[in-house]
């Protein structure tokens, strides 16, 4: 349950971004036009978004997460094996995968993809085996460690900003007390 939810944050986090920022997808075409050289790459980039949104919520009903969890798993593949090229190629391109282009396409994130289409090829292994229920409680649980994970991945930069700021504060702290601990 938790690589599906995962699966499917991501994949409805990487449509949404693109759609909120329309730039993403033109960039999206960009990186396949000149980076791969896919032919008519705009219509392609417009329904790839449309993909990963529809996969996205083939995610959640358990009577189509099977065919989602075999899309999934060829769309992660595909991001890969185009990512690898790209970083084989040298040709430096921007990562638009959740609708910004700031990351340069590099090892991280053919790492990353590679890591999601694994994660999706267990979940198509895993619908396969017999199933056992899983009780709400552990569902919610599953949906809640996911969703919180992402909201800490989406605010990892602000948080680390705060803690560091909060340190900064503590040794300045320190550095006006005596070493008794008296002023």
């Amino acid at each position: 349950m938790a690589v599906r939810c995962l699966l499917a944050l991501v994949l409805a986090a990487a449509a949404v971004g693109k759609v909120w920022h329309p730039a993403g997808i033109e960039q999206f075409g960009l990186v396949l036009r000149l980076g791969l050289g896919v032919p008519h790459a705009s219509a392609v980039a417009g329904g790839w978004v449309v993909a990963e949104g529809l996969t996205a919520l083939l995610l959640v009903p358990t009577a189509t997460v099977r065919p989602a969890a075999a899309l999934a798993t060829a769309e992660f593949a595909l991001l890969t094996a185009g990512a690898a090229v790209l970083v084989a190629r040298r040709r430096g391109f921007s990562c638009p995968c959740f609708g910004n282009g700031n990351a340069p396409i590099g090892w991280p994130t053919v790492l990353r993809n590679a890591a999601l289409t694994a994660a999706a090829l267990l979940l198509v292994l895993g619908l396969r085996l017999p199933q056992a229920a899983a009780p709400a409680p552990v569902t919610l649980a599953a949906v809640l460690t996911v969703g919180l994970g992402a909201v800490l991945g989406w605010q990892a930069p602000a948080l680390r900003s705060l803690l560091e700021q909060a340190g900064h504060r503590e040794t300045a702290s320190r550095s006006l007390l005596t070493p008794g601990g008296r002023r």
